[in-house]
């Protein structure tokens, strides 16, 4: 005996009882099987529920558990949208908590750092300054010329390294601005 293929076999018993079979099929495969059940049931007590009084009976009963399934069932949705909604506020949080994270962690860097770096900026600037002056004076026998040019070398890293330590101090100023101006106007806004 061959096997039978799935398709022949829901077509063998879709002719034997053809109304049944159809309706477990359409059952099956519906997005909502308990649903289409609970219709399909309460169709066939409608109809023999003029004739016969336990079929009105169980109709009556079936109507009453539909009403209490659906209840259920729109409870549930509800309770799902608002864990949805829960979800999508407590990842608004998290990424605003992060972004706050980062932004402090950032400001520490600059505020810590910064100072450190325009120190040693400082240090470099003098020891540039006095090292030319000393080479200078290695090379240029006039004592008053090698300062002058010593002093001017060191002038002009100086400007640089000047440069430098304003946009470090202008970063500072504008962390210090960020958490205590805005930061601080938007974080009152939120306990409001």
């Amino acid at each position: 005996m061959a096997k039978k293929s799935f398709k022949q076999f829901c077509a063998e018993v879709v002719q034997k009882v053809p109304s049944i079979a159809t309706d477990i099929f359409e059952i099956a495969t519906s997005p909502n099987p308990a649903g289409v059940a609970i219709s399909k049931v309460s169709d066939l007590l409608k109809s023999k529920a003029e004739k016969d009084e336990k079929a009105r009976l169980a109709l009556d009963e079936l109507q009453q558990y539909q009403m209490e399934w659906e209840k259920e069932m729109y409870a549930l949705d509800i309770e799902a949208y608002k864990t949805e909604v829960s979800d999508r506020a407590g990842a608004r949080q998290k990424y605003i908590d992060a972004d706050k994270a980062s932004a402090d962690a950032i400001g520490q860097q600059i505020i810590g750092r910064n100072l450190t770096y325009i120190f040693i900026l400082l240090l470099v600037q003098v020891a540039v300054t006095i090292s030319s002056v000393f080479l200078a004076s290695g090379f240029i026998e006039d004592k008053q010329t090698a300062v002058t040019i010593g002093s001017s070398l060191g002038s002009v890293v100086g400007a640089a390294i000047g440069t430098v330590i304003g946009s470090l101090l202008q970063e500072r100023n504008q962390v210090v601005g960020f958490h205590f101006g805005s930061s601080m106007g938007s974080r009152q806004k939120d306990y409001k």
